[in-house]
């Protein structure tokens, strides 16, 4: 690269950019490299590559980036998520591209580091307590966040207790994952966890699922049949949504806290078990107990301790980390080999509030795998109803500033294509007609179309100027 150039836009250009020969020695630093390592580019240059620490998205150990993986194949190039520690240890979440290129007889690697961080800066993955390095049933629950690390401590102590616990938390947190993991980690993790979800069941069948009956105790009981909490023999009983359960059955599940004693449906003979019970909800009992909804002797019994599970959006820095996850997770299910996700879907994943947690974003990858035919998953392989969330929000912070303003302000930058232009929605496009004073010339210019394209738009959804 000449002088001039290295000098000039590239050495000012809003992304870290460095460039290395083939064995690995920096020949070029800009200034952004330099904000985000935190080194020289006098430090910097003619120093081996592995002067700069990458760390691969891991939630155990620390796993250098390779970027000798670009010398495979004609095109190959790195396109993912990844850490770049600074001196003093501390990590910054970034996007990385990574490509040799031929420069007359040489070859050369070009890295475009892109701070996706939105200034969170992680801590260093040493930082990671022990117990989940050593223990697989934590492992399962992936985060760095601070939330987490206090959800690991929680897991822990509830494991070393006999106490019922209670885990509350909105659908898609992982309410199971902690249940299992309590078991797992205590001294009954060789017996059963026997999951019912209490939600699912009438008062009849769920008393039957959970006490047993015998032969002839109503109609269809053909056979004597055991319940689960018998079934559980020394194990866990993990009964999911609890704040639907009857009020009958709340009285005999108290019976069985208090005594360990249960009655099987249709006979009066008392059995003692041995069993652990670990209850979730995403409702808030305190409430349900304040409408008489739900017995307070029994959430008493229930709360002794008590988890709550966080949701994704407090914890938006881990959405890299399981992105990353979950893509290798169905890498290994499909057999494909997608290695990440575009600059423009990880600000759209970043961007979007999540209700459904982590379950909803494990299977917006999912829907993205059975989509994307790429190796990197680009906005339109992600479902529908994030894309248009995220549309719809930055439009109407579009509107929001151009209201405020005297002076017109061109409206959501990320409409300004033809791509996004196709996923607009009647509403979206009247508002912007709307707030360009339904000049179609003056809306197909700021929205970067023509005007044919926006006429036939508006014509599609009967949108008459």
């Amino acid at each position: 690269m000449k002088k001039t150039i290295e000098t000039g836009i590239i050495q000012e250009a809003p992304c870290g950019i460095f460039i290395t020969d083939r064995e690995m020695e920096i020949t070029f630093w800009n200034s952004d490299m330099e904000k985000l390592s935190g080194i020289k580019s006098s430090d910097a240059l003619k120093q081996k590559l592995s002067f700069v620490k990458f760390y691969n998205i891991n939630q155990a150990v620390k796993n250098l980036l390779d970027f000798r993986e670009c010398f495979k194949g004609k095109k190959s190039n790195i396109a993912k998520t990844a850490f770049i520690e600074n001196a003093s240890r501390e990590q910054t979440l970034v996007f990385i591209n990574a490509r040799f290129v031929t420069d007359g007889n040489a070859q050369k690697l070009i890295v475009i580091v892109t701070d996706i961080s939105r200034e969170i800066t992680c801590s260093t993955v040493s930082a990671a307590p022990l117990i989940v390095k050593e223990k697989e049933a934590l492992q399962r629950i992936v985060g760095r966040d601070e939330k987490i690390m206090e959800l690991y401590r929680m897991i822990e102590m509830a494991a070393d207790s006999m106490a019922n616990v209670n885990i509350s938390g909105e659908s898609g947190t992982g309410k199971e994952l902690v249940a299992n993991a309590i078991h797992q980690l205590s001294n009954r993790k060789n017996k059963p966890f026997i999951k019912v979800n209490c939600s699912a069941l009438t008062e009849t069948l769920l008393e039957s699922e959970l006490f047993g009956h015998v032969k002839g105790s109503f109609t269809g009981a053909y056979k004597d049949k055991i319940g689960k909490f018998e079934a559980a023999g020394g194990g866990t009983v993990f009964l999911d949504e609890i704040g639907e359960i009857s009020q009958m059955i709340q009285v005999k599940l108290l019976r069985v806290i208090q005594e360990k004693i249960i009655e099987r449906v249709g006979d009066n003979k008392p059995i003692k078990v041995d069993m652990r019970i670990i209850t979730a909800t995403n409702k808030n009992l305190r409430e349900l107990v304040s409408k008489g909804l739900f017995r307070e002797d029994l959430f008493y019994r229930l709360n002794v301790f008590p988890i709550q599970t966080p949701t994704l959006r407090e914890r938006m820095k881990d959405i890299p980390i399981l992105t990353e996850h979950f893509i290798s997770k169905f890498n290994s299910l499909t057999g494909k080999n997608i290695k990440g996700l575009t600059e423009d879907a990880y600000r759209i994943v970043m961007d979007y509030d999540w209700p459904g947690n982590v379950r909803e974003l494990e299977n917006s990858i999912e829907h993205a795998f059975v989509v994307c035919n790429k190796k990197l998953i680009d906005i339109f392989d992600l479902p529908q109803d994030i894309r248009l969330v995220s549309l719809s929000k930055e439009h109407r912070q579009a509107m929001k500033t151009s209201a405020s303003s005297t002076k017109y302000i061109p409206l959501d930058v990320h409409l300004v294509n033809q791509t996004s232009f196709r996923i607009i929605t009647k509403d979206q496009l009247e508002n912007i007609l709307a707030a360009n004073k339904f000049n179609r010339k003056q809306t197909a210019k700021n929205l970067g179309i023509s005007t044919v394209a926006l006429w036939k738009k508006m014509k599609k959804f009967g949108i008459i100027v």
